[in-house]
């Protein structure tokens, strides 16, 4: 902020044009005051049509005249800023070190080594989200097999392991490191991808985005399985898990482009770079699912096991994509209007979230999910309240794409 001379006294006083231009305000100048009433009084000036008391100042202190309009401007921003502050400051709170470390880089711009950074990552294999998960991690004594691997579905070692990853826990944990050796050596199959019996799309782009991220990139078993996604890649961009129920690209097959999307970009060849341009086109073309009739690609989850919703398929868009892209303004819009008076976002529900009225990709093994749903649910926040996960990925969202502030 500059400064100016105040001629009458000779003092440096603010020189607060530039600011007061910024929102709307004019004439911001030094003002005669006077005492009224253990109050500092400024009137008079044809903008103002009132007189402005502020608390006791001493003679000759700085005074504003300003329009009424533009007073209401500032307060708005005032109120703005105080609660993107308030809901960053819930973000770092060390309650949840899984999310004070994200929020540490993304939002406050701290490198990934940074001494805070790794102090929360320690932590959160001590308390919190990614302690509580990583608690349930416990390997079977018996021999390796899919089954003690993947059942019971969301609470099993590789349910686990996938969530895990997506709260970018720590992989120096040695529970982490043997489940990754364990997956990547039981689901491994001979043509390149993953799965029980045959690879799997959604169970392939799963394995590989985990194991990238705790550090795996160079197993020959995770490139092999990249170049699976990059064969099975459909025409119009997009994967699909059901093939034998449509031959068409679906949303729920997110994860091959997550796990793309995992690969740093010094490391994409010519042919990841392409895939990752064309799967970011197919959600665009699909309007990240908002306009569909399944009603749970509208809702807010975490975590995402191997299902979709609408703040995933923003994640991806905007993190892979082009953020100035207008057909991502529909789920912006969806996502803003779930926000709190206080800045938060909260989840609405805990996956398995199916809809049997809702058009597929689900209908043939809704049955399952459902006779599943009331024992096996890993549930790291409560639905209909605050959410930090949610509320880190939303705050993410919006700054990258210049729609954080409202006004």
């Amino acid at each position: 902020m500059t400064t100016g001379k105040d001629p009458a006294k000779g003092s440096r006083r603010p020189n607060l044009n530039g600011f007061a231009d910024q929102f709307g305000m004019t004439n911001f100048r030094s003002e005669e005051t006077r005492r009224h009433d253990g109050m500092a009084e400024v009137e008079g000036s044809k903008w103002f049509t009132g007189t402005m008391r502020f608390p006791s100042a001493p003679p000759n202190a700085l005074a504003a005249t300003v329009c009424l309009p533009a007073v209401n401007n500032l307060l708005r921003v005032t109120g703005l800023l105080m609660t993107l502050n308030k809901t960053t400051a819930w973000l770092l709170d060390p309650v949840e070190p899984g999310v004070r470390a994200q929020a540490l880089i993304h939002l406050e711009g701290r490198n990934f080594d940074a001494q805070e950074v790794k102090n929360a990552q320690e932590d959160s294999l001590l308390r919190g989200s990614i302690a509580k998960v990583l608690n349930g991690l416990v390997l079977d004594s018996g021999p390796e097999s899919y089954d003690n691997l993947f059942l019971p579905k969301y609470l099993a070692p590789y349910h686990l392991l996938v969530a895990l990853a997506d709260m970018h826990a720590p992989g120096d944990d040695e529970r982490i490191r043997n489940v990754v050796d364990r997956t990547l050596n039981v689901f491994a199959k001979p043509d390149g991808g993953f799965g029980r019996t045959e690879s799997h799309v959604c169970t392939t782009g799963n394995v590989i985005r985990a194991a990238i991220h705790f550090g795996r990139d160079d197993d020959p078993r995770v490139q092999r399985g990249v170049e699976w996604l990059l064969e099975h890649q459909r025409s119009d961009g997009g994967w699909n898990c059901f093939p034998e129920d449509d031959p068409n690209s679906i949303l729920d097959s997110w994860e091959p482009l997550a796990a793309l999307g995992t690969i740093p970009e010094s490391q994409r060849s010519p042919d990841i770079r392409r895939a990752i341009e064309c799967g970011v086109e197919f959600f665009l073309e699909q309007q990240l699912g908002v306009d569909k009739r399944y009603e749970p690609w509208r809702r807010i989850h975490f975590p995402r096991h191997y299902y979709y919703d609408f703040l995933l398929g923003l994640e991806l868009a905007t993190s892979l994509g082009d953020r100035n892209d207008s057909r991502l303004n529909p789920a912006i819009d969806l996502l803003l209007s779930k926000k709190s008076s206080d800045g938060r976002w909260s989840l609405d529900d805990t996956h398995p979230d199916v809809d049997p009225e809702g058009d597929r990709p689900y209908k043939p093994i809704y049955a399952e999910m459902m006779k599943n749903k009331p024992k096996n649910k890993l549930e790291v926040e409560p639905p209909g309240s605050p959410s930090r996960w949610a509320t880190l990925a939303a705050t993410r969202i919006l700054r990258s794409v210049g729609r954080s502030d409202p006004i």
